[in-house]
């Protein structure tokens, strides 16, 4: 996919600049060269320390992301939201997302439920899958933070209902997901990303999109 090698090239970028004389994938955690150069976690680019992760509760979807950018518990509603479209589940849409977030996207939609919300966003999709479909696997192609994103809009919509609302992570995260048992790819047949926005709002991870 695109932005994996996109990632691996970074990468391979970074080793030959950085480690002329050694190789660099046969490493664990910050290869050295014999000139005793190392590449440290924090200087790899995002996507060089990707895990998967099988997320079942009620439901089953994989999730890959850089643990290094993305939580356990974020990782966890990033499956929660995409689970919420594949099933059309209000429910699960509710847990996924801030609730005043998903008060703003349902109105916009015209939504007067969780559930035809859900509904709402897995029929935008068809045309794309070219069919129903069930994702089954995430991966985190691409990441943003506050020093090249404007989170202006999402502060405002968590702020207006709850001005004490403590915000104290951003970041937007663009999404591939796989459907049907990996048949399809959503960045092959949309030729883009899912893209969301994740907010940790009083301690709490939250997706707003």
């Amino acid at each position: 996919m695109k932005g994996t090698f996109l990632r691996v090239a970074a990468l391979a970028a970074a080793c030959t600049m950085l480690m002329p004389a050694a190789g660099c994938g046969d490493k664990k955690k910050g290869s050295s060269s014999s000139s005793g150069l190392t590449i440290s976690d924090a200087d790899m680019p995002f996507g060089a320390k990707m895990t998967e992760h099988l997320v079942e509760d009620g439901y089953e979807i994989t999730t890959y992301v850089d643990y290094r950018y993305i939580t356990d518990e974020e990782s966890k509603k990033i499956a929660e939201y995409i689970a919420a479209i594949s099933r059309k589940d209000g429910a699960l849409m509710e847990k996924a997302l801030y609730p005043a977030g998903l008060a703003y996207v349902m109105n916009a939609a015209g939504s007067a439920t969780s559930a035809e919300y859900a509904e709402y966003l897995h029929n935008s999709l068809l045309e794309v899958t070219e069919g129903e479909f069930e994702f089954d696997y995430i991966q985190a192609e691409e990441y943003a933070d506050e020093n090249t994103v404007d989170f202006s809009k999402y502060d405002d919509i968590v702020l207006k209902a709850d001005p004490d609302a403590e915000i104290t992570d951003r970041k937007k995260i663009g999404l591939d997901v796989l459907f049907n048992g990996g048949r399809g790819s959503i960045h092959y047949r949309m030729g883009g990303y899912i893209y969301i926005y994740l907010y940790t709002i009083n301690g709490t991870p939250y997706v707003l999109s």
